[in-house]
Protein backbone atom coordinates (compact mmCIF):
# COMPACT_ATOMS: atom_id res chain seq x y z
CA UNK A 1 0.00 0.00 0.00
CA UNK A 2 1.60 3.39 -1.02
CA UNK A 3 1.85 6.26 1.35
CA UNK A 4 0.70 9.24 0.28
CA UNK A 5 1.52 12.98 2.22
CA UNK A 6 -0.76 16.19 1.16
CA UNK A 7 0.55 19.53 2.56
CA UNK A 8 -1.90 22.33 1.98
CA UNK A 9 -3.06 24.52 4.40
CA UNK A 10 -6.89 24.43 3.03
CA UNK A 11 -8.07 21.74 5.17
CA UNK A 12 -11.30 21.10 3.06
CA UNK A 13 -9.18 19.71 0.40
CA UNK A 14 -6.88 17.54 2.21
CA UNK A 15 -9.68 16.26 3.86
CA UNK A 16 -11.94 15.14 0.32
CA UNK A 17 -8.89 14.23 -1.91
CA UNK A 18 -7.43 12.12 2.18
CA UNK A 19 -11.24 10.40 1.70
CA UNK A 20 -10.82 9.61 -2.12
CA UNK A 21 -6.92 8.57 -2.17
CA UNK A 22 -8.42 6.23 0.73
CA UNK A 23 -11.21 4.87 -1.13
CA UNK A 24 -8.92 4.01 -3.66
CA UNK A 25 -5.97 1.56 -1.30
CA UNK A 26 -3.75 4.20 -0.84
CA UNK A 27 -2.59 5.10 3.05
CA UNK A 28 -2.84 9.30 3.66
CA UNK A 29 -2.11 11.75 5.87
CA UNK A 30 -2.61 15.27 5.68
CA UNK A 31 -0.93 18.29 7.30
CA UNK A 32 -2.00 21.74 6.94
CA UNK A 33 1.66 23.77 7.60
CA UNK A 34 5.47 23.58 6.27
CA UNK A 35 6.14 22.29 9.57
CA UNK A 36 4.08 20.09 10.71
CA UNK A 37 4.56 18.78 6.82
CA UNK A 38 8.36 18.11 7.97
CA UNK A 39 7.35 16.72 11.14
CA UNK A 40 5.25 14.00 9.71
CA UNK A 41 7.96 13.11 6.73
CA UNK A 42 10.78 12.65 9.36
CA UNK A 43 8.36 9.94 11.35
CA UNK A 44 7.64 8.49 8.09
CA UNK A 45 8.59 6.63 4.97
CA UNK A 46 6.07 8.73 1.88
CA UNK A 47 5.74 7.17 -1.69
CA UNK A 48 4.50 10.61 -2.80
CA UNK A 49 3.81 13.94 -1.15
CA UNK A 50 1.29 16.21 -2.82
CA UNK A 51 2.07 20.09 -1.22
CA UNK A 52 0.70 23.07 -2.16
CA UNK A 53 3.16 25.53 -3.38
CA UNK A 54 2.07 28.81 -0.88
CA UNK A 55 1.46 27.84 2.66
CA UNK A 56 1.24 30.24 5.71
CA UNK A 57 4.86 29.54 7.10
CA UNK A 58 6.70 28.11 3.79
CA UNK A 59 6.84 27.83 0.02
CA UNK A 60 6.91 24.74 -1.93
CA UNK A 61 9.79 25.23 -3.08
CA UNK A 62 11.96 25.43 0.01
CA UNK A 63 9.70 22.22 1.33
CA UNK A 64 10.89 20.37 -1.79
CA UNK A 65 14.28 20.89 -0.62
CA UNK A 66 14.10 20.01 2.64
CA UNK A 67 12.02 16.59 1.61
CA UNK A 68 14.78 15.61 -1.14
CA UNK A 69 17.54 16.00 1.50
CA UNK A 70 15.56 13.62 3.91
CA UNK A 71 14.34 11.38 1.18
CA UNK A 72 15.26 11.46 -2.49
CA UNK A 73 13.01 8.71 -3.61
CA UNK A 74 9.86 10.61 -2.98
CA UNK A 75 8.18 11.65 -5.31
CA UNK A 76 6.98 15.40 -4.01
CA UNK A 77 3.78 17.00 -6.64
CA UNK A 78 3.55 20.65 -6.30
CA UNK A 79 0.17 22.28 -6.50
CA UNK A 80 0.08 25.53 -7.47
CA UNK A 81 -2.36 28.10 -8.04
CA UNK A 82 -0.05 29.94 -10.45
CA UNK A 83 0.44 28.53 -13.75
CA UNK A 84 3.78 29.86 -14.63
CA UNK A 85 5.88 28.21 -16.74
CA UNK A 86 9.20 29.39 -15.48
CA UNK A 87 8.65 28.27 -11.72
CA UNK A 88 7.39 25.17 -13.14
CA UNK A 89 10.67 24.89 -14.81
CA UNK A 90 12.45 25.79 -11.44
CA UNK A 91 10.17 23.32 -9.24
CA UNK A 92 11.30 20.35 -11.64
CA UNK A 93 14.80 21.45 -12.12
CA UNK A 94 15.11 21.42 -8.68
CA UNK A 95 13.52 17.37 -7.85
CA UNK A 96 9.47 17.66 -8.36
CA UNK A 97 8.29 15.07 -10.41
CA UNK A 98 5.21 17.24 -11.66
CA UNK A 99 2.92 19.90 -10.50
CA UNK A 100 -0.68 20.43 -11.29
CA UNK A 101 -2.52 23.93 -11.03
CA UNK A 102 -5.95 24.96 -9.29
CA UNK A 103 -8.50 24.80 -9.59
CA UNK A 104 -7.92 21.10 -9.02
CA UNK A 105 -9.17 18.60 -10.63
CA UNK A 106 -9.96 15.18 -8.59
CA UNK A 107 -9.73 12.66 -11.57
CA UNK A 108 -6.22 14.82 -13.34
CA UNK A 109 -4.88 14.07 -9.49
CA UNK A 110 -6.18 10.36 -9.01
CA UNK A 111 -4.48 9.73 -12.75
CA UNK A 112 -1.38 11.51 -12.10
CA UNK A 113 -0.68 10.06 -8.60
CA UNK A 114 -1.50 6.53 -10.12
CA UNK A 115 0.84 6.95 -13.09
CA UNK A 116 3.55 8.50 -10.96
CA UNK A 117 3.62 5.93 -8.09
CA UNK A 118 3.50 2.73 -11.56
CA UNK A 119 6.28 4.18 -13.53
CA UNK A 120 8.44 4.45 -9.96
CA UNK A 121 7.58 0.99 -9.08
CA UNK A 122 8.12 -0.42 -12.45
CA UNK A 123 11.00 1.56 -13.30
CA UNK A 124 12.47 -0.17 -9.38
CA UNK A 125 11.33 -3.78 -11.07
CA UNK A 126 12.12 -4.03 -14.48
CA UNK A 127 15.52 -2.07 -13.86
CA UNK A 128 16.72 -2.65 -10.48
CA UNK A 129 19.89 -3.26 -12.14
CA UNK A 130 20.33 -0.08 -12.50
CA UNK A 131 19.94 1.02 -8.91
CA UNK A 132 22.07 -1.72 -7.73
CA UNK A 133 25.22 -1.53 -9.33
CA UNK A 134 24.61 1.66 -11.08
CA UNK A 135 23.83 0.84 -14.92
CA UNK A 136 22.00 3.94 -15.69
CA UNK A 137 25.07 5.95 -15.11
CA UNK A 138 27.40 3.63 -16.61
CA UNK A 139 25.82 2.44 -20.05
CA UNK A 140 28.33 -0.39 -22.14
CA UNK A 141 30.68 2.30 -23.75
CA UNK A 142 34.09 2.13 -22.36
CA UNK A 143 34.04 6.33 -21.42
CA UNK A 144 31.35 6.06 -19.46
CA UNK A 145 32.78 2.87 -17.37
CA UNK A 146 35.92 4.72 -17.04
CA UNK A 147 33.80 7.63 -15.49
CA UNK A 148 32.18 4.75 -12.87
CA UNK A 149 35.52 3.69 -12.05
CA UNK A 150 37.19 6.76 -11.38
CA UNK A 151 33.61 7.55 -9.21
CA UNK A 152 34.18 4.62 -7.01
CA UNK A 153 37.09 5.64 -6.27
CA UNK A 154 36.77 8.93 -5.26
CA UNK A 155 33.56 8.34 -3.29
CA UNK A 156 34.95 6.73 0.16
CA UNK A 157 36.66 10.28 0.18
CA UNK A 158 36.03 13.49 1.46
CA UNK A 159 37.55 15.02 -1.83
CA UNK A 160 35.62 17.81 -2.72
CA UNK A 161 34.52 16.62 -6.97
CA UNK A 162 34.30 19.11 -9.78
CA UNK A 163 31.75 17.02 -12.98
CA UNK A 164 31.93 19.00 -16.47
CA UNK A 165 30.42 17.94 -19.41
CA UNK A 166 27.35 19.65 -21.57
CA UNK A 167 23.71 19.67 -20.33
CA UNK A 168 21.92 16.79 -20.43
CA UNK A 169 24.86 13.99 -19.62
CA UNK A 170 24.11 13.04 -16.06
CA UNK A 171 26.07 15.17 -14.28
CA UNK A 172 23.60 14.90 -11.07
CA UNK A 173 23.26 11.17 -11.53
CA UNK A 174 26.83 10.83 -11.10
CA UNK A 175 27.31 12.99 -8.16
CA UNK A 176 24.09 11.02 -6.42
CA UNK A 177 26.21 7.69 -7.51
CA UNK A 178 29.47 9.41 -5.44
CA UNK A 179 27.20 10.11 -2.59
CA UNK A 180 25.29 6.43 -2.81
CA UNK A 181 29.03 4.80 -2.74
CA UNK A 182 30.47 7.39 -0.14
CA UNK A 183 30.08 6.83 3.70
CA UNK A 184 27.70 9.76 3.77
CA UNK A 185 25.02 7.87 1.76
CA UNK A 186 22.72 7.61 5.06
CA UNK A 187 23.06 11.40 5.55
CA UNK A 188 21.04 13.94 3.82
CA UNK A 189 22.08 14.33 -0.83
CA UNK A 190 21.18 18.18 -1.48
CA UNK A 191 21.05 19.54 -5.23
CA UNK A 192 20.99 23.41 -6.11
CA UNK A 193 20.71 24.45 -9.38
CA UNK A 194 22.63 27.30 -9.05
CA UNK A 195 21.37 28.71 -12.67
CA UNK A 196 17.77 28.84 -11.23
CA UNK A 197 18.56 30.74 -8.02
CA UNK A 198 17.68 34.49 -8.68
CA UNK A 199 20.81 36.28 -7.73
CA UNK A 200 19.26 38.36 -5.08
CA UNK A 201 17.91 35.61 -3.66
CA UNK A 202 21.32 33.38 -4.00
CA UNK A 203 22.74 34.06 -0.50
CA UNK A 204 19.65 33.28 1.17
CA UNK A 205 19.52 30.45 -0.77
CA UNK A 206 22.77 28.78 -0.29
CA UNK A 207 23.62 30.44 3.35
CA UNK A 208 19.93 30.98 4.96
CA UNK A 209 19.12 34.23 6.46
CA UNK A 210 17.17 35.25 9.70
CA UNK A 211 13.54 37.14 9.72
CA UNK A 212 13.80 40.99 9.27
CA UNK A 213 17.41 40.23 7.11
CA UNK A 214 15.92 41.87 4.12
CA UNK A 215 12.38 42.80 2.48
CA UNK A 216 10.54 39.72 2.54
CA UNK A 217 12.15 37.63 5.47
CA UNK A 218 8.92 36.87 7.29
CA UNK A 219 11.05 33.72 8.91
CA UNK A 220 14.06 32.11 9.76
CA UNK A 221 15.29 29.72 7.12
CA UNK A 222 18.16 27.49 6.56
CA UNK A 223 20.57 27.57 3.86
CA UNK A 224 21.57 24.20 2.09
CA UNK A 225 24.62 23.65 3.72
CA UNK A 226 22.66 23.84 6.97
CA UNK A 227 20.07 21.05 5.07
CA UNK A 228 23.08 19.08 3.44
CA UNK A 229 24.73 18.72 7.03
CA UNK A 230 26.63 15.63 7.31
CA UNK A 231 25.71 14.39 3.76
CA UNK A 232 26.31 15.67 0.09
CA UNK A 233 25.65 18.97 -0.95
CA UNK A 234 25.47 19.42 -5.18
CA UNK A 235 25.98 22.67 -6.87
CA UNK A 236 25.21 22.17 -10.38
CA UNK A 237 26.40 24.98 -12.47
CA UNK A 238 28.30 26.62 -10.00
CA UNK A 239 29.89 29.13 -12.85
CA UNK A 240 26.49 30.98 -12.73
CA UNK A 241 27.20 32.44 -9.20
CA UNK A 242 28.25 35.89 -8.47
CA UNK A 243 31.67 37.18 -7.72
CA UNK A 244 29.97 38.62 -3.99
CA UNK A 245 28.49 35.00 -3.46
CA UNK A 246 31.86 33.00 -4.80
CA UNK A 247 33.62 35.04 -2.07
CA UNK A 248 31.28 33.91 0.50
CA UNK A 249 31.17 29.75 -0.57
CA UNK A 250 35.10 30.25 -0.84
CA UNK A 251 35.24 31.13 3.00
CA UNK A 252 32.47 28.69 4.03
CA UNK A 253 34.41 25.69 2.11
CA UNK A 254 37.81 26.77 4.05
CA UNK A 255 36.41 27.12 7.48
CA UNK A 256 33.86 24.94 7.40
CA UNK A 257 31.35 26.76 9.19
CA UNK A 258 28.49 29.43 7.76
CA UNK A 259 25.99 32.44 9.32
CA UNK A 260 22.92 33.46 7.95
CA UNK A 261 21.99 36.34 6.37
CA UNK A 262 21.68 39.05 8.86
CA UNK A 263 23.14 36.85 11.71
CA UNK A 264 26.46 37.37 13.52
CA UNK A 265 26.56 33.32 14.86
CA UNK A 266 28.59 30.47 12.95
CA UNK A 267 27.34 27.47 12.87
CA UNK A 268 29.90 24.60 12.22
CA UNK A 269 28.85 22.27 9.23
CA UNK A 270 30.06 19.33 8.22
CA UNK A 271 29.44 19.48 4.08
CA UNK A 272 31.13 17.37 1.54
CA UNK A 273 30.74 19.07 -1.84
CA UNK A 274 30.39 18.02 -5.54
CA UNK A 275 30.29 21.04 -8.40
CA UNK A 276 29.12 20.69 -11.72
CA UNK A 277 29.30 22.64 -15.03
CA UNK A 278 29.10 22.79 -18.46
CA UNK A 279 30.85 25.79 -18.95
CA UNK A 280 35.17 25.29 -19.13
CA UNK A 281 35.93 26.92 -15.64
CA UNK A 282 39.39 26.99 -16.41
CA UNK A 283 38.38 29.33 -19.13
CA UNK A 284 35.77 30.80 -16.82
CA UNK A 285 38.76 31.74 -14.50
CA UNK A 286 41.18 33.06 -17.51
CA UNK A 287 38.10 35.84 -18.01
CA UNK A 288 38.22 36.60 -14.63
CA UNK A 289 34.58 35.45 -14.67
CA UNK A 290 35.41 32.63 -11.67
CA UNK A 291 37.71 32.43 -8.92
CA UNK A 292 40.96 30.73 -9.18
CA UNK A 293 40.91 30.03 -5.85
CA UNK A 294 37.84 28.77 -5.35
CA UNK A 295 38.10 26.48 -8.56
CA UNK A 296 40.99 25.13 -7.08
CA UNK A 297 38.84 24.27 -3.38
CA UNK A 298 36.29 22.85 -5.38
CA UNK A 299 38.56 20.50 -8.27
CA UNK A 300 40.39 18.18 -6.06
CA UNK A 301 39.19 15.48 -8.35
CA UNK A 302 37.49 16.28 -11.42
CA UNK A 303 35.00 13.54 -13.72
CA UNK A 304 34.55 14.60 -17.28
CA UNK A 305 31.27 13.41 -18.83
CA UNK A 306 31.66 12.74 -22.31
CA UNK A 307 28.39 13.84 -24.71
CA UNK A 308 26.08 10.33 -25.58
CA UNK A 309 26.86 11.43 -29.51
CA UNK A 310 30.71 10.22 -28.42
CA UNK A 311 28.60 6.88 -26.61
CA UNK A 312 27.68 4.94 -29.88
CA UNK A 313 26.89 2.21 -27.57
CA UNK A 314 25.29 3.50 -25.14
CA UNK A 315 22.55 5.39 -27.66
CA UNK A 316 19.84 2.05 -28.13
CA UNK A 317 20.59 1.02 -24.79
CA UNK A 318 18.98 4.40 -22.91
CA UNK A 319 16.52 4.40 -26.10
CA UNK A 320 15.14 1.09 -25.02
CA UNK A 321 15.15 2.27 -21.26
CA UNK A 322 13.24 5.08 -22.24
CA UNK A 323 10.31 3.77 -24.16
CA UNK A 324 9.59 1.39 -21.28
CA UNK A 325 9.54 4.32 -18.76
CA UNK A 326 7.18 5.96 -21.84
CA UNK A 327 5.44 2.76 -22.00
CA UNK A 328 4.55 2.79 -18.43
CA UNK A 329 3.74 6.52 -18.17
CA UNK A 330 1.52 6.94 -21.50
CA UNK A 331 -0.08 3.22 -21.30
CA UNK A 332 1.20 2.38 -24.46
CA UNK A 333 3.45 -1.20 -25.70
CA UNK A 334 5.90 -0.23 -28.27
CA UNK A 335 8.65 -2.60 -28.22
CA UNK A 336 11.55 -1.03 -30.21
CA UNK A 337 12.96 1.18 -32.96
CA UNK A 338 12.96 -0.19 -36.37
CA UNK A 339 15.83 0.10 -38.04
CA UNK A 340 15.80 2.87 -40.36
CA UNK A 341 14.77 4.96 -36.73
CA UNK A 342 17.54 3.23 -34.88
CA UNK A 343 20.19 4.08 -38.16
CA UNK A 344 18.73 8.18 -37.50
CA UNK A 345 19.16 7.89 -33.64
CA UNK A 346 23.16 6.93 -34.25
CA UNK A 347 23.73 9.76 -36.26
CA UNK A 348 22.03 12.45 -34.63
CA UNK A 349 23.92 14.62 -32.75
CA UNK A 350 22.01 14.60 -29.58
CA UNK A 351 23.42 18.41 -28.12
CA UNK A 352 20.16 18.02 -25.62
CA UNK A 353 22.30 14.18 -24.87
CA UNK A 354 20.29 12.25 -22.40
CA UNK A 355 17.44 14.35 -21.51
CA UNK A 356 16.65 15.58 -24.72
CA UNK A 357 16.94 11.61 -26.26
CA UNK A 358 14.52 10.78 -23.22
CA UNK A 359 12.17 13.90 -24.53
CA UNK A 360 12.15 12.36 -28.21
CA UNK A 361 11.77 9.04 -27.31
CA UNK A 362 9.00 9.78 -25.48
CA UNK A 363 7.18 11.65 -28.14
CA UNK A 364 7.53 8.89 -30.55
CA UNK A 365 6.18 6.50 -27.82
CA UNK A 366 2.97 8.40 -28.01
CA UNK A 367 3.03 9.28 -31.81
CA UNK A 368 3.56 5.30 -32.73
CA UNK A 369 0.52 3.41 -33.95
CA UNK A 370 1.89 0.17 -33.73
CA UNK A 371 4.84 -1.85 -31.69
CA UNK A 372 7.39 -0.10 -33.52
CA UNK A 373 9.03 3.64 -33.51
CA UNK A 374 9.23 4.86 -36.85
CA UNK A 375 10.80 7.53 -38.96
CA UNK A 376 7.31 9.42 -38.88
CA UNK A 377 6.94 9.26 -35.42
CA UNK A 378 10.31 11.70 -35.10
CA UNK A 379 10.52 15.38 -34.43
CA UNK A 380 11.02 17.01 -37.59
CA UNK A 381 14.52 18.62 -36.91
CA UNK A 382 15.87 15.03 -36.53
CA UNK A 383 13.94 14.02 -39.61
CA UNK A 384 15.52 16.93 -41.51
CA UNK A 385 18.84 16.05 -40.50
CA UNK A 386 18.83 12.29 -41.50
CA UNK A 387 17.63 14.09 -44.42
CA UNK A 388 20.51 16.11 -45.12
CA UNK A 389 22.62 13.62 -44.26
CA UNK A 390 21.75 11.12 -47.24
CA UNK A 391 18.48 11.35 -49.75
CA UNK A 392 15.17 10.34 -48.28
CA UNK A 393 14.44 7.74 -51.12
CA UNK A 394 17.95 5.80 -50.45
CA UNK A 395 18.46 6.06 -46.91
CA UNK A 396 20.56 3.00 -46.74
CA UNK A 397 21.21 1.42 -43.02
CA UNK A 398 24.54 -0.24 -43.97
CA UNK A 399 25.97 2.57 -45.93
CA UNK A 400 29.50 3.11 -43.38
CA UNK A 401 29.84 6.70 -45.20
CA UNK A 402 26.93 7.28 -43.00
CA UNK A 403 28.65 6.31 -39.92
CA UNK A 404 31.73 8.70 -41.06
CA UNK A 405 29.66 11.57 -41.62
CA UNK A 406 28.43 13.03 -39.03
CA UNK A 407 31.64 15.25 -37.84
CA UNK A 408 31.26 16.64 -41.21
CA UNK A 409 27.25 17.20 -41.30
CA UNK A 410 27.78 19.01 -37.56
CA UNK A 411 30.06 21.34 -39.25
CA UNK A 412 27.80 22.32 -42.09
CA UNK A 413 25.09 22.13 -39.71
CA UNK A 414 26.77 24.98 -37.35
CA UNK A 415 27.62 27.17 -40.18
CA UNK A 416 23.79 26.70 -42.08
CA UNK A 417 22.57 27.56 -38.34
CA UNK A 418 24.24 30.50 -38.27
CA UNK A 419 23.46 32.19 -41.53
CA UNK A 420 19.75 31.08 -40.38
CA UNK A 421 20.56 33.16 -37.29
CA UNK A 422 22.07 36.46 -39.35
CA UNK A 423 25.39 35.02 -37.74
CA UNK A 424 24.19 35.67 -34.36
CA UNK A 425 26.32 33.48 -32.72
CA UNK A 426 23.83 33.67 -29.33
CA UNK A 427 20.48 33.14 -31.47
CA UNK A 428 22.37 30.36 -33.33
CA UNK A 429 23.84 28.27 -30.14
CA UNK A 430 19.94 28.66 -28.69
CA UNK A 431 18.64 27.15 -32.03
CA UNK A 432 21.17 24.47 -32.07
CA UNK A 433 20.52 23.83 -27.88
CA UNK A 434 24.11 23.85 -27.04
CA UNK A 435 25.98 27.14 -25.22
CA UNK A 436 27.24 29.73 -26.80
CA UNK A 437 31.07 28.73 -25.32
CA UNK A 438 30.48 25.16 -26.96
CA UNK A 439 29.21 27.00 -30.23
CA UNK A 440 32.61 28.95 -30.50
CA UNK A 441 34.67 25.91 -29.30
CA UNK A 442 33.12 24.14 -32.48
CA UNK A 443 33.72 26.81 -34.81
CA UNK A 444 37.45 26.30 -33.78
CA UNK A 445 37.54 22.92 -34.00
CA UNK A 446 36.54 22.78 -37.54
CA UNK A 447 37.85 26.07 -38.85
CA UNK A 448 34.65 27.98 -40.17
CA UNK A 449 35.14 31.04 -40.91
CA UNK A 450 32.69 33.78 -42.73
Amino acid sequence: MSKILIIDDDTFICEILKKQLISKGYEVETAFSGKTGMLAIRNTTFDLVLCDYRLPDTNGLELLQKIKAISTDTIVVIITAYADVRQAVKLMKMGAEDYITKPLQQEEIFSLIKNKLKTRDEFEQVNDQFYSNGEFVIGESSAMRSVVNLARRVAPTNMAVLIQGETGTGKEYVARFIHQHSKRHDKPFVAVDCGAIPKDLANSELFGHVKGSFTGAIQDKEGVFQQANGGTLFLDEIGNLSYEIQVRLLRVLQEKQVSRLGENKFKKVDVRVITASNDDLIEEVELDKFREDLYHRVNEFKISLPPIRERQEDIMLFANYFIRMANSELGQRVQKLNEETKEIFKQYQWHGNLRELKNVVKRAVLMSVGNEITRECLPVEIIQQASSLVGSNDFDIGNSKLKDASSEFEKQLIVRTIREAGFNKSKAARLLKIDRKTLYNKIKQYGIEF
